[in-house]
């Protein structure tokens, strides 16, 4: 006997580890849309998953501990909302400042360059992601490549200092900086400058 599309997307999430991020079209071969969409709110009323924005579900991870469920990292629920809509992202500013070790802070905004449109949306427990929209020559560079251009930019010129670029230096495989070198052809001439100058410091 067929399965119904409740059952196929049922044995997907049950498949699934704790706290998986899905999207609509994870469950595409379930059924029609229309289908997969009545059964994803039906599954949200009964809590086996959770809404965390238009279009995008995780299954609970709840801690037993803490006695509470354990939502999904922001970074994550930003990956699945690129996914779904079909956008390249990278984390902007401070976010970029934190990963490459230049800022232990923890942001407090969380900002990402896209491909996609500038958008500012606030998920059902009132965090924030923004995604802002740059040309689709920025948009076509590397992760690490663009960490780099967004961390430079966050820090402005004078703020680059040799101690900054060591420390991203040392971050970066050479082949990560060989790749920085070719794809800031088009960056603004002071990044040009300082990536060519990571070249002469130790």
């Amino acid at each position: 006997m067929a399965k119904t599309t409740k059952e196929r997307i049922l044995a997907k999430v049950k498949r699934a580890s704790k706290g998986r991020l899905f999207v609509t079209n994870d469950f595409i071969e379930t059924g029609s849309s229309e289908a997969v969409r009545k059964v994803l709110h039906e599954l949200n009323k009964e809590e086996i998953l959770i809404r965390v924005y238009s279009g995008v579900y995780q299954k609970p991870n709840y801690n037993a501990y803490l006695e509470m469920k354990i939502p999904a990292a922001t970074t994550d629920i930003a990956e699945a909302i690129a996914k779904k809509n079909c956008w390249t992202i990278t984390p902007a500013k401070d976010m970029a400042l934190n990963l490459l070790g230049l800022d232990t802070q923890v942001p407090n905004s969380y900002v990402f360059i896209s491909d996609g449109p500038s958008k500012t949306i606030r998920l059902n427990d009132g965090r924030i992601i923004k995604f802002r929209h740059v040309t689709q020559r920025e948009s076509r560079l590397s992760t690490s490549s663009a960490l780099v251009v967004e961390a430079f930019k966050a820090l402005g010129e004078e703020s680059v200092t040799d101690d900054v670029l060591q420390q991203i230096k040392h971050k970066l495989s050479t082949n990560q900086i060989n790749q920085l070198k070719k794809e800031s052809t088009y960056s603004r001439a002071w990044i040009r400058k300082k990536i060519k100058r990571m070249d002469e410091i130790a």
